[in-house]
């Protein structure tokens, strides 16, 4: 199958557009897309490991949920310059589908909702990003999950009036998610709120807010639905898949 191919079959699934405004998605790195692709590899950073084992394991096509470049570069010297040599030397394109894969139908954040199985779902921002529902059961009962799937010691904020309640309005976000603000927001309709990236400042305000805040990093949040992503990848594109930091 040739790179253009691939690229349409990850751009149904996650449609561009979807995107949030200035998000850098799409082709980062690749000029020849019409090359045969026999192997694929995906990933959740293009980190300089990665890219590494992407070329010990001859991968032709490279997929990664975090884009390359996120704030503005203005030289590419140390660990950039060190990527892009391979992924040129080599040959790899490499292709970013991020706030499009984390909204997008059966993306990231429908993956956390029905593994919470929650119910009456809506989405959590009007751009599409997060998810809102209704968990039946106790908070004890999402602890369960979030450490058997997401992450085994998560961080947590926890008022004791949370323990009484056997129905939780519960707020998911895939990766980074817990900002002070965001906590704010979700605090005024969320009993629990489960996302990454939780810090001492917003901590404070969750405590302060009486919310219940349950960190299960962004790595943990994103690659529980990556893995889904996978299983999608290996059932549509007739060629090898490795994964290659999950």
């Amino acid at each position: 199958m040739k790179a253009f191919e691939i690229i349409k079959i990850i751009e149904k699934f996650a449609p561009k557009e979807l995107a949030v405004p200035r998000d850098n998605i799409g082709l980062q790195v690749g000029l020849n897309l019409e090359k045969e692709v026999e192997t694929l590899g995906i990933a959740l950073d293009p980190s300089l490991e990665v890219i590494k084992k992407a070329e010990s394991e001859n991968v032709d096509f490279l997929f990664t949920h975090h884009p390359i470049l996120k704030d503005p570069i203005r030289n590419f010297t140390g660990p950039i310059y060190k990527k892009l040599k391979i992924l040129t030397k080599k040959d790899i394109p490499l292709y970013s589908a991020h706030t499009n894969l984390d909204i997008c139908k059966n993306g990231l954040n429908d993956c956390l909702a029905e593994l919470y199985n929650l119910k009456d779902v809506k989405n959590l921002y009007e751009d599409g990003l997060g998810r809102v529902g209704t968990f039946d059961g106790t908070f004890e009962d999402i602890l369960k999950i979030t450490k058997e799937n997401i992450f085994a010691v998560p961080q947590t904020v926890v008022p004791k009036s949370i323990y009484d309640k056997k129905q939780l309005k519960v707020a998911i976000l895939s990766g980074y998610g817990l900002s002070q603000d965001s906590i704010k927001y979700v605090s005024n309709f969320a009993d629990v709120y489960i996302s990454g990236d939780l810090t001492h400042h917003s901590k404070i305000i969750a405590e302060e807010l009486g919310i219940t805040v349950i960190d299960g990093t962004h790595y943990g949040t994103e690659v529980y639905g990556l893995k889904s992503f996978l299983k999608y990848l290996e059932k549509n594109i007739p060629c090898k898949t490795v994964s290659l930091d999950f």
